[in-house]
């Protein structure tokens, strides 16, 4: 290369670096997307090209604009890897206002780390991230990986928006595709702010100019409402095994036959346990609950994400002499025990969270994060959440209720509906008796029994420490202050699925005798203090997915030398939400009776019937907080 021809192509390169680096300019950043935005998503792409059912390449380039300390953690910049997929391609390049380069990092640069947290213990799946600090503000992160995969099972949902505060000026997702193979996609745009292109061979869908979207309280889940794009192949291969899923039979089917069966074997001397175990038993349900706390007593969780894809259980003879196993060993194991007895049951995947989020019934693809068990008998379905030792038997809690689970038969996938605990299931009575002394200083022994999901809240206090148990109850009693805890007694009732707390206690200054008037709160030990936040405009509905009921009955003696001047008016509220009331009422000369009951229904409020909402739950608490007047005789 001569010297003229040297010069010529170091000033073309040098103004090309710099075109590309001015094109980031902060200044040329809308300022409707600024507004509200902790970060921009300036540009991103995000692409798949699947070439053959063993062959896929994953391609992200990502540029996005931090303007402050709460947008660092959208500019994150990271690949995942493991024995089927590996990094090609890895950089990242962090760039001043003006669209200058401050600092460049390639693959080498990147920290290598386990993919899962410290529960695991056996796992394959690695994570390449950039830990980057930020020097100032604002500042451009363009991030740009490339990942290949011989897997063509795992194909990712695309969610428009990943993170709350932080708006998009243009992105795409484009898949490129063998059309041999099947392909098959899903739009969810409610709003209607894609646009998509979909021809032979290729899928592309964009959309730009989206403004930052903010958590609002009691708001819906994200997967509700962002728009996202699921994706799958009818012909696809995952650890060398080649599938077909053009629905949930098909899937299911593969699932089971590929994932599921031949791995209920058990040593005979286990299998001999269980049958005495279960000899005398009066009918299945019987049986199946000694079987299921048998797995509880015999084995503990611990996560393991290996086999294919990491979705295949370990053998049930494995899980069983080593006595642990992850959500899907021990959900096998249960099953390989009914199975010994004759007993039918279904391995289900689900969505497990406290959103409800169901497994997508039209659209057969890789979906769920978790297993359980389904054991059908002939008047009722049974449910066992095997990852737990505690759970009472057939109890799923909030963890798992009320969503589509597809389960995995010889026969193909079938999809099922777990149990919905309604309001009525779920309770708390709280009953006290209190005395007040002329010092101010309350005390007194109060009773909790919870049930349904209520009880699976309160459930967590049984494998609390002492100490951990006081500051429970302390925070849970935040609003009475001097709180003195003086004994707790908890018992359990895994059948009714109940659980009653006692507690005693002692509260100095909870009134305050130095005046002539002597102001009590009359609501001591359950009070609603929720009230949420009031918004000039709203945007998303207002949620409640389980609906609940409180049942509270106080007496409070009063000192002696005194007598009630005033007390609250009964109050009776009624709501599509919910209903409230309140009564409280004289018991002899030195005593009032108080009885209140709450009932909080599932719903879901449109952003216009809001105000209304929370002007029925700041009712709630204003009534909670009221007091009476003592005077002195």
């Amino acid at each position: 290369m001569t010297l003229k021809n040297l010069f010529l192509f170091c000033f073309l390169t040098f103004n090309a670096s710099l075109f590309a680096q001015e094109e980031y300019r902060v200044d040329l950043i809308p300022e409707s997307l600024i507004e509200d935005a902790n970060s921009t998503t300036v540009a991103e792409t995000y692409e798949l090209e699947i070439a053959d059912h063993r062959s896929i390449v994953y391609r992200h380039k990502r540029v996005v604009t931090v303007y402050n300390k709460g947008g660092d953690s959208d500019a994150v910049a990271y690949a995942s890897y493991d024995d089927d997929r590996r990094i090609t391609k890895l950089s990242a390049t962090i760039l001043d206002k003006n669209g200058e380069e401050l600092e460049r990092f390639r693959k080498r640069d990147f920290e290598d780390i386990s993919a899962v947290d410290g529960g695991t213990l056996y796992s394959d799946s690695r994570l390449m991230v950039l830990q980057y600090t930020p020097t100032q503000y604002p500042y451009t992160l363009v991030f740009e990986s490339e990942t290949e995969s011989k897997d063509t099972f795992y194909l990712p949902t695309w969610n428009l928006i990943d993170y709350y505060d932080s708006s998009i000026w243009n992105t795409r997702f484009v898949v490129k595709y063998n059309p041999d193979l099947g392909f098959r996609y899903k739009v969810f745009d409610p709003e209607g702010v894609f646009t998509v292109n979909d021809s032979e061979g290729l899928l592309e869908i964009s959309a730009s100019e989206i403004m930052a979207t903010s958590a609002e309280e009691m708001g819906p889940s994200p997967w509700e409402f962002i728009p996202s794009v699921r994706v799958g192949l009818t012909h696809f291969s995952l650890d060398g095994i080649e599938g077909r899923a053009s629905n949930w039979e098909e899937l299911g089917a593969w699932q089971y036959r590929n994932l599921v069966a031949g791995l209920d074997g058990l040593p005979q001397d286990v299998v001999s346990k269980v049958s005495a175990l279960v000899a005398d038993a009066p009918n299945t349900k019987e049986k199946v609950r000694r079987i299921y706390e048998f797995m509880q007593d015999n084995t503990r969780y611990i996560s393991v994400q290996l086999g294919i894809g990491g979705l295949r259980p370990y053998p049930a003879a494995e899980v069983i002499e080593k006595g642990y196993g992850d959500c899907k060993g021990l959900t096998n194991l249960t099953m390989a025990l009914l199975n010994s007895q004759g007993i039918k049951a279904n391995y289900c995947v689900v969505w497990a969270g406290r959103d409800q989020k169901s497994i997508d019934a039209d659209f057969a693809s890789l979906q769920g994060n978790h297993v359980i068990l389904n054991v059908p008998l002939e008047d009722e379905e049974l449910w066992l959440e095997c990852t737990s030792q505690t759970m009472p038997f057939n109890f799923l809690g909030d963890f798992t209720d009320n969503r589509n689970v597809v389960a995995l038969t010889p026969q193909g996938g079938v999809i099922k509906r777990t149990p919905n605990y309604d309001l009525g299931r779920n309770t708390l009575n709280t009953d006290g008796t209190f005395n007040l002394d002329a010092s101010g200083t309350l005390s007194g022994v109060v009773s909790l029994v919870s049930r349904g999901i209520q009880y699976d809240t309160r459930s967590a206090m049984l494998y609390k420490d002492q100490k951990d148990r006081v500051s429970s109850y302390k925070n849970y009693w935040r609003y009475v202050d001097n709180l003195d805890i003086q004994n707790i007694s908890l018992e359990e009732d895994k059948v009714q699925i109940s659980l009653r707390e006692e507690v005693v206690f002692t509260a100095t200054d909870f009134a305050n005798f130095s005046n002539e008037k002597v102001i009590v709160p009359v609501n001591v030990m359950d009070r609603y203090t929720y009230i949420p936040r009031r918004y000039k405009s709203r945007s998303q509905e207002a949620v409640m997915l389980r609906g609940w009921m409180d049942n509270t009955s106080f007496r409070i003696e009063i000192p002696e030398g005194y007598k009630i001047d005033a007390m609250p008016y009964p109050i009776d509220i009624e709501s599509r939400f919910g209903t409230y009331t309140m009564l409280i009422l004289k018991d002899g000369e030195n005593a009032v009776q108080v009885s209140r009951s709450l009932v909080l229904r599932s719903f879901r409020a449109t952003p216009e019937e809001y105000a209304e909402l929370r002007g029925f739950l700041r009712s709630i608490a204003r009534s909670d907080a009221a007091k009476m007047v003592l005077v002195k005789k």
